[in-house]
């Protein structure tokens, strides 16, 4: 048990040099924030790890099977200049997070006197926090197969829907079949998490197998959808659903229908700050900072953008304000019809608004000319809620955060070339920081013609109480976000304080920790609620015996027998549905992906890799 090791956390902040141990989540000399790192270590030795022990100079302590805690979360991990094969499906993935780990860095373990290995820390696993009291920290979360029977309708498709959604990512890189073992599969809440990737072998799993797991699922579906998915479940089977494509615009389909009974509330508010270093706000959002409060109900569209200005005199807060004008007006205007409001819609909508927006602040470049440094242009970071679903669009490294009880798990990727590097070339994030421009962007709003543009855009399933965050970079470097969301976030979700003040104590936590730009937040309150339907419980989603939720980690495949089955798939219907939904299901989970390929093979152009907002010391976590 975490809560019974006499654990000595130090103080992140190098500039503290307090000898007195950290006290609760703060530093008890200095009040910086005290995250608890827990790691899950993976390798050939990692059976032989007892409760209790320590590693590299006591700096790693077991706190559970396989969960580590780091000591001494601001100093840099160990890492290797060779990476083994089955580190790098990680690195690859990363834009999948907070589904798939992180790589955190290595350890040498030496196993009782005898030969020593290396052991792989993996970061951002499904463990509980101390967020929920010293008796969930460092515990696993519950198997996927342990919380369905509990779980309604929606959130039952929720969690096939992502499993699918990750199924083509993960086979490209060798690892699907870990969706196949329901031991490594944990689920947060809505959100489906995995702890480690099982690598392929020599077999390449079919889409057949996945039916099979489901089918034993199926068993304790909702009524609502228990006819539904055993259909989908048999024609997996059946091999009448032969692609991952088909597959999603099925259980899109169910979640439609089902959400329609969903009721969604999305409060929301910005605020943005100068700063207590800068002379002018080059920030800007939608809507308006300090406008009163936004509210919308049901199927009304809930939009929320953040820009962060770039480039020469007065060219930061124009590119801005004119980004944020034109993708508020555009988007809003096109989806206002009904007609227009389906996720290849949505999607393409988003893009071209984009685009456009990119588009016009070149021309105001070109018409002003402006060359290189003078060159004006935006980060750019939106959410756009509507029903059941949230669509996540960036370009350049504004972020959004998705905060529930449980955690804060950050939803987009930077257009960094650090993590370029980590992406297409496989290397550790720390490594890739010591590369020379590490931190500037290879894509941003009106650098370039909107050919060489490619917007990153992610859509997910809203199914629980949740707020989006999406902010600038200097409410984010330095992980303040990941620091600080329990005091400064979780009390909304909490009832304790409203959205106008979690924003101006989030505002006052950037600038007394930060400082050194503009900062600028906007929140996304969802508020759901459900039909209660029978069988569902209505108890708290956090374990009592969490004991029993923690991993009893196997090899072996723990697939339900085949079952004899009535039900059929229309193989017409599931290939009209496939190709409708070709392009909604695959671009957002593949705009990143194949738009970065291409922007490389382009060229990203001289200004970008050398033009940056003002230089900060760089993080020393991972991929973000």
């Amino acid at each position: 048990m975490t809560n019974q090791l006499a654990t000595k956390i130090v103080c992140p902040n190098p500039e503290c040099q307090a000898p007195n141990p950290v006290s609760h989540n703060f530093c008890a000399h200095c009040r910086t924030a005290i995250p608890k790192v827990y790691l899950w270590a993976v390798g050939e030795d990692v059976s032989s790890l007892k409760v209790g022990q320590t590693l590299t100079n006591n700096r790693y302590v077991v706190v559970n099977s396989r969960v580590l805690l780091d000591t001494k979360p601001g100093w840099q991990p160990e890492v290797v200049e060779k990476v083994p094969d089955f580190i790098t499906p990680y690195l690859h993935l990363v834009e999948h997070r907070p589904h798939v780990p992180q790589v955190y860095g290595a350890v040498a373990f030496n196993r009782s006197g005898r030969r020593t290995s290396t052991l792989w820390l993996l970061e951002k696993v499904p463990v509980y926090s101390e967020g929920l009291g010293a008796a969930f920290a460092g515990k696993l979360m519950p198997e996927i197969s342990e919380s369905w029977k509990g779980a309604g309708s929606m959130r039952q498709l929720n969690w096939l829907w992502q499993i699918a959604n990750l199924w083509d990512p993960m086979q490209a890189e060798g690892v699907n079949r870990t969706l196949l073992h329901q031991e490594v599969l944990r689920v947060e809440g809505g959100l489906v998490r995995v702890i480690e990737m099982m690598p392929n072998g020599d077999s390449k799993p079919k889409l057949a197998e996945l039916g099979k797991l489901w089918k034993h699922w199926q068993k304790h579906a909702r009524i609502g959808i228990a006819q539904t998915l055993e259909k989908i479940c048999n024609g997996l089977q059946k091999e009448e659903i032969v692609t991952a494509t088909q597959l999603i615009a099925l259980i899109d389909e169910a979640l439609r229908t089902v959400g329609q009974k969903q009721f969604l509330n999305c409060n929301y508010l910005t605020l943005s700050h100068t700063g207590p270093t800068r002379e002018q706000n080059e920030d800007a959002c939608y809507p308006a900072s300090g406008d009163p409060l936004h509210q919308n109900t049901g199927y009304d569209l809930s939009l929320a953008i953040v820009c962060d200005g770039v480039g020469g005199h007065q060219g930061g807060e124009v590119a801005s304000s004119l980004a944020i004008d034109t993708i508020h007006r555009r988007v809003k205007s096109v989806l206002d019809k009904p007609e227009n409001r389906y996720p290849d819609s949505i999607a393409i909508q988003i893009e071209n608004s984009t685009c456009v927006a990119n588009d016009l602040i070149s021309m105001r470049n070109d018409s002003e000319n402006r060359q290189e440094r003078e060159r004006m242009g935006t980060t750019m970071v939106m959410s756009l809620i509507y029903g059941h679903e949230a669509y996540i669009a960036h370009i350049g490294d504004s972020r959004v955060y998705r905060i529930t009880r449980t955690g804060c798990h950050q939803m987009t990727l930077d257009d960094d070339l650090a993590t370029r590097e980590v992406r297409l070339n496989g290397i550790l994030y720390r490594q890739a920081l010591g590369m020379s421009s590490s931190g500037s962007l290879f894509q941003a709003l009106g650098m370039n013609s909107s050919t060489a543009l490619h917007p990153n855009i992610r859509r997910t399933i809203v199914d629980e109480e949740c707020i989006f965050m999406l902010c600038s970079d200097g409410v984010s470097d330095r992980d303040r976000v990941e620091q600080y969301w329990q005091t400064e976030i979780l009390p909304v979700l909490e009832g304790k304080v409203d959205l106008a003040t979690a924003c101006q104590r989030t505002i006052n936590m950037a600038n007394t920790h930060n400082g050194h730009d503009n900062s600028t937040v906007a929140l996304v309150h969802c508020q759901v609620k459900q039909p209660v339907e029978a069988g569902q419980s209505t108890a708290s989603e956090f374990p009592t015996d969490l004991a029993a939720a923690s991993l009893a980690h196997s090899d072996t495949l723990l697939l339900a027998n085949p079952e004899s089955h009535s039900g059929s798939i229309d193989r017409q219907r599931v290939q009209t549905i496939g190709e409708k939904a070709s392009s909604s299901n695959k671009k957002p989970l593949l705009f990143g992906a194949i738009g970065l390929v291409l922007l490389i093979s382009i060229g990203t152009g001289g200004w970008l890799l050398t033009q940056g907002k003002p230089s900060v010391p760089a993080s020393t976590s991972a991929p973000r």
